[in-house]
């Protein structure tokens, strides 16, 4: 069988994917706080099967899955020992679409 290799976003949102998935598994709560989700994402993500998340991503083609924060320029010129606590003050919007989009 060939099989085509994964776009930078896909193995992005296998990775992300994969990482709530094991985190959720040993941490619930912990896991919807770090990656912002709540539980009944994190039960969705869950159910999935191995086979299940790969189709998704492969599905999605280029689409990102999980965007980054609105804040995403300031947290990144912020000392480093200063942006994980505003970081943490904050909340969690996604960044707005891109101007142009086609959607």
């Amino acid at each position: 069988m060939a099989s085509t290799p994964l776009s930078d976003v896909q193995r992005a949102n296998l990775t992300i994917l994969l990482l709530i998935r094991d985190a959720g598994r040993d941490d619930p709560g912990a896991a919807c706080c770090k990656f912002g989700l709540d539980l009944a994402q994190l039960r969705t993500i869950n159910e999935l099967s191995p086979e299940a998340i790969l189709t998704v991503v492969t599905d999605m083609g280029n689409e990102a899955l999980f965007c980054p924060r609105h804040d995403l320029c300031s947290l990144l010129t912020l000392p480093a020992r200063v942006s994980a606590i505003v970081a943490s003050a904050r909340p969690r919007i996604a960044a707005p679409a891109a101007q142009g989009s086609l959607i």
